[in-house]
């Protein structure tokens, strides 16, 4: 099994897609409130549409279990799920024909001997190709509608964009592999998008070279990031052209890769003189590689880049603007779509650097031994924007190796901590849970199920406001002991 039979699996489901178009069924597509459930449900919608047929698409964002049976009940012709975990498949098929639904999935699934079982499942797994790092959902689709839609070209470029989301530029400098290459070697091709290794700092291509450094918020860089003069001494000593011939500032996008990498080596010496840089390896794996740059996108728009394309869909998601964000890759590029685009990445930009700005201002906040940061968000960080807030710094090089504890008051009677550990971070997360549920039921200070894995590399805990001063002594306490060595 493998690439081989996988699209041949594709061409079966996509001629069955295709009869379901021709003959006029009312097709309902049902995606998760991920970008990858997103997009692969839009490359779905606009190929339906492309070849006259009829579809209704919904962006979900509870749990999926307690609507299938009101999902039954709309009585459609066909359905089809994008991007939902591969544990509801069992429930789908008890409630749904098998002939009349389509289950697009990329997560781990195990076969079983029963291959009927996966017939109107498409899963990378299941021919054993690796759908964390090789293709997505929406690559999927892409490869499923290419069979028929004569106009798939024109949406080719939204597996890359799935792709990011996922974090699958795995491949050297930042490179796409697998499924995903074929993808983007076929746009590459047509001119659709432009590769260019450089570094990943600024979300709009005609910012003047003089701003990028202080306005880096893809990747912050405490010592730089909102630092004025210090990132134009830093830009100054990397001894890049900053000025056109005409004495105008150049732009980011002017830059090439030799400019970059001497403005790399300056960040580089920068911190190691003025920071508390573990691993410069750590910045050059952020910072540099391969960006993926949408040609038919304007120059000055946050839709150029692909990354902060990916933004642009989360932050839809997070202020359930699904509608928005399927007009967006549906291709919308109306005056009003890019206006309601600048104003959610202007709100999100302004509130991070305001709730940012104030944490580290008040060093009572704030404490970093260079492994952990524990920050106290009491007063400053609504509930609402933990969860924006925590991956602000998770993809900062300032605090990308380290585990970060983070305390709001989440009610009158409760605080709420959060404990990520980031990518670089060298920490047991799991063990660290056990060890903290045991300590709380020594001291019956916390119910089990306020203790809760949100996912592998994220904790939260739930304690009464009277136990929190004790509670975070043996947390600190634990976290110091369980560092990995």
């Amino acid at each position: 099994m493998g690439v081989k039979e996988l699209n041949n699996h594709l061409f079966i489901k996509s001629q069955k897609l295709l009869k379901e178009i021709e003959e006029k069924k009312d097709i309902f597509i049902f995606t998760n409130s991920t970008v990858d459930g997103l997009i692969c449900g839009s490359i779905i919608f606009k190929s339906i549409f492309n070849n006259f047929g009829s579809a209704t698409l919904r962006c979900f964002t509870e749990k999926i279990e307690s609507s299938i049976d009101e999902i039954f009940n709309e009585k459609h012709d066909f359905y089809i799920f994008t991007d939902f975990s591969s544990k509801i498949i069992d429930r789908i098929k008890t409630v749904f024909d098998k002939n009349a639904f389509l289950f697009i999935s990329a997560d781990s699934i195990l076969k079983s001997e029963n291959n009927l079982t996966y017939e109107n499942i498409l899963n990378p797994w299941l021919f054993n190709v690796d759908g964390q790092k090789e293709i997505n959902c929406a690559g999927l689709a892409y490869f499923l509608i290419k069979n028929f839609d004569r106009k798939s070209n024109d949406i080719a470029y939204l597996p890359i964009i799935s792709a990011l989301s996922k974090d699958q530029d795995i491949g050297e400098d930042k490179s796409l592999i697998g499924l995903n290459n074929e993808i983007l070697q076929s746009i590459l091709k047509l001119n659709a998008i432009e590769q260019r290794k450089r570094l990943d700092i600024s979300e709009v291509e005609t910012m003047p070279i003089t701003n990028v450094l202080e306005n880096n918020m893809n990747h912050y860089i405490k010592e730089i990031t909102w630092n004025k003069k210090t990132s134009l001494k830093i830009i100054k000593e990397s001894q890049i052209q900053i000025s056109t011939i005409d004495g105008n500032i150049r732009l980011f996008k002017d830059m090439d890769e030799k400019e970059f990498t001497k403005l790399y080596e300056s960040i580089i010496k920068f911190l190691q003189e003025n920071s508390k840089l573990n691993d410069s390896k750590i910045v050059k794996e952020l910072l540099f590689g391969f960006s993926y740059i949408l040609n038919n996108e304007e120059d000055e728009g946050y839709l150029k880049n692909a990354k902060t394309f990916v933004k642009v869909i989360e932050l839809c998601i997070s202020e359930q603007k699904n509608a928005l964000a399927l007009s967006i890759c549906l291709g919308d590029r109306s005056g009003e779509i890019i206006n309601q685009i600048h104003e959610i990445i202007t709100k999100y930009n302004n509130l991070i650097k305001k709730t940012s700005s104030h944490l580290f201002a008040e060093k009572w906040r704030f404490y970093d031994d260079r492994e952990t940061i524990f920050i106290n968000g009491e007063g400053v960080i609504e509930p609402k924007n933990v969860d924006s807030f925590i991956i602000f710094l998770e993809k900062s090089i300032s605090f990308a190796d380290r585990l970060i504890c983070l305390r709001i008051l989440d009610s009158e009677e409760y605080y709420r901590l959060i404990i990520t550990k980031s990518k670089f971070s060298n920490f047991d997360l799991t063990n660290i849970k056990e060890k903290i549920k045991k300590k709380l039921d020594e001291k019956e200070e916390i119910e089990k199920e306020n203790i809760k894995i949100i996912d592998k590399d994220k904790l939260e805990i739930k304690i009464s406001t009277s136990n929190l001063e004790d509670f975070l002594s043996n947390i600190k306490k634990i976290i110091i002991n369980e560092k990995v060595s």
